[in-house]
């Protein structure tokens, strides 16, 4: 019974501890930033994100250009929102069992990386990528979990 019981306590602190983020998926937003109005089709950046987006890049709309989302905990990398000229690709790094799951990301423009850094994910706290400007404006990459 004491084994059992033992057992019982190792399996708890073995998955009850990890972080709800493990099995959870990454959301990869590619928007464009900028002050002139969009177009009533357009779908925008929702408010928890428009806010946090005006406080960091200052434009007045962000309008969504492509999105995806990847799932996280696999030990692959995967490319998302691939266009001719820029996009990202995610590597999920490997981390101590019960560990923070990481995320290492790199951006390409044009075929050359220009950015690259880690992430850690965490509910509520999204990370914006800059990227370079277009049409009066600029892209940028958000992460996010959901």
């Amino acid at each position: 019974m004491r084994s059992k019981r033992l057992f019982l306590i190792l399996v708890f602190f073995s998955f009850g501890f990890l972080p709800a983020i493990a099995g959870g998926k990454l959301w990869v937003g590619l928007y464009l930033g900028n002050n002139s109005s969009p177009t009533p089709s357009a779908q925008i950046a929702p408010e928890r994100l428009a806010g946090r987006l005006h406080d960091v890049f200052g434009f007045t709309h962000y309008q969504l250009i492509k999105c995806g989302e990847i799932q996280l905990g696999n030990d692959w990398g995967q490319w998302v929102i691939p266009r001719k000229d820029f996009f990202i690709r995610l590597l999920p790094l490997p981390s101590d069992s019960g560990g923070p799951m990481i995320v290492e990301y790199e951006v390409y423009q044009c075929g050359f990386m220009v950015a690259n850094g880690k992430y850690e994910p965490y509910d509520d706290v999204p990370l914006f990528i800059n990227g370079p400007d277009y049409h009066h404006g600029r892209l940028i990459f958000v992460l996010d979990v959901r």
